[in-house]
């Protein structure tokens, strides 16, 4: 067995050299040139096709590439949009802020910034309210005034827990405020709000003249609200001959709906 296995090696050493020697002397080069020429096709779709399978691969491979970047890029853009958001917000607040201390300091008023932390009243969510974080502890106590970043009277303290407040706007028809007119006369009369939108200035005396535009301030007749703070201007007379009273509907300075931070006004 093993003298054929030898004999099998030492052919097969014998063809290769023989084959080798063929190719050196190039007597085998009609033959490599028809084993090309047929072989050619062959090897030249195979190249093609390995060459669109590692296309492909590549593209597929791009394609998961882009999106996995696209995602990344997504959650980035996110995350900016977030902080920005953010900072926008801080900003606002800290602008809110420095209003509120410059009326404040400019008028040595006694007061505590507050934060809304909910709009409504605690019984009815659609009311004309708000709340507020500071409450019993920090020295608050209902009938107290509450004042916007520019000093212009928003509303008064209805009701107090020991960590909140509940504040009725001055469009809430539960909440009153004794006022006057900054005009010659000095016209006094009651604010009271009107429908959730407005407020009116009742019990104006007939023979009483006020024209639209006027100011409408408080008069400091109640406890707890200082005189003289903005609460709107007059956008309609209703009078009535047959009527002892004449009214305005107040429209107010502040915006309501884009309060944020409120100041109270503390007893001096």
């Amino acid at each position: 067995m093993q003298k054929v296995g030898t004999k099998k090696l030492l052919t097969f050493i014998a063809v290769i050299a023989l084959l080798i020697f063929l190719h050196i002397t190039r007597i085998l080069t009609p033959v490599e040139l028809f084993i090309t020429s047929i072989a050619r096709p062959i090897l030249s779709g195979f190249y093609s096709v390995s060459s669109s399978m590692r296309v492909a691969y590549n593209e597929q491979t791009s394609k998961k590439d882009l999106l996995a970047r696209i995602k990344q890029l997504e959650s980035q853009a996110n995350q900016l949009t977030v902080e920005n958001a953010k900072f926008k917000m801080l900003e606002q607040e800290n602008q809110i802020l420095r209003q509120h201390l410059k009326f404040l300091t400019k008028n040595e008023q006694n007061y505590i910034l507050c934060n809304i932390i909910s709009r409504g009243s605690i019984d009815n969510p659609i009311a004309q309210g708000i709340i507020i974080d500071k409450g019993a502890k920090d020295g608050l106590s209902p009938g107290l005034a509450v004042v916007s970043s520019q000093g212009i009277i928003v509303g008064k303290i209805i009701a107090v827990k020991n960590n909140l407040a509940e504040i009725y706007l001055i469009t809430n028809q539960s909440c009153k405020l004794a006022a006057r007119m900054h005009n010659q006369n000095k016209t006094s009369g009651i604010v009271q709000g009107e429908l959730g939108l407005t407020a009116r200035m009742k019990f104006i005396p007939q023979t009483e003249k006020i024209k639209i535009g006027d100011l409408a301030v408080t008069s400091g007749l109640e406890r707890g609200v200082p005189s003289g703070l903005v609460i709107g201007k007059v956008s309609q007379i209703i009078k009535e001959s047959n009527e002892l009273w004449q009214s305005a509907i107040i429209e107010p300075l502040a915006d309501l709906d884009e309060l944020i931070i409120v100041s109270v006004l503390l007893p001096s």
